[in-house]
């Protein structure tokens, strides 16, 4: 009979990512997992909250990464004596165009909403001054009234001298004396 002394189930898993350092959308990332184990252990990756196996194997590649593949990586070592495990978080960050087209969308709203509120004040300042003017100056109409009223009265002036200088005229067939200035009739 011989005896196995070097069997043992596996060991906590080893788990690495690489690249290290913040992942970005669109890049890839391998994430790795080892064990010590004999004999040798079988891997398997889980996702959090993911019923089904992600991958197998010692090592999990991701291309093209997106948002959603950020969250914890659990890495499960089995061998015929045990399994192990280790969880992994991974954390992937906006990809810089998309960084840069959410800045330049942000400032362009920032510039529209600015744009807006001027335009708003703007407009209620001349509504404002508008009103005013209505209240302090008099309107079109009453200038008008008020210049048909000083036409009238030149008109009636003018009507009454006219008047009255035709009643002289009339009434009276004399003529002022140069020297008196009284009215001497001329006989006919």
């Amino acid at each position: 009979m011989i005896i196995d002394n070097f069997s043992d189930a596996p060991k906590p898993p080893s788990v690495s990512v690489s690249p290290s350092g913040e992942i970005m959308e669109g890049s890839s990332v391998t994430l790795t997992c080892s064990s010590d184990a004999n004999p040798a252990a079988n891997y398997t990756w889980y996702k959090e909250d993911e019923d089904s196996p992600t991958a197998s194997g010692q090592i999990f590649t991701i291309t093209n990464i997106t948002a959603e593949h950020g969250g914890k990586y659990q890495c499960e070592a089995q061998n015929t004596h045990g399994r192990s495990n280790t969880t992994l978080p991974l954390t992937v960050g906006a990809g810089a165009w998309k960084s840069a087209v959410t800045g330049t969308t942000t400032a362009l709203l920032l510039v529209v909403i600015l744009l807006t509120v001027f335009l708003w004040i703007s407009s209620s300042n001349c509504l404002f001054l508008s009103s005013h003017l209505e209240e302090t100056s008099p309107s079109h109409n009453s200038v008008s009234a008020v210049r048909d009223q000083k036409t009238e009265r030149r008109f009636q002036l003018r009507h009454t001298h006219d008047q009255q200088s035709s009643t002289m005229r009339s009434t009276t067939p004399a003529s002022a004396s140069p020297r008196t200035g009284q009215m001497t009739s001329t006989p006919t």
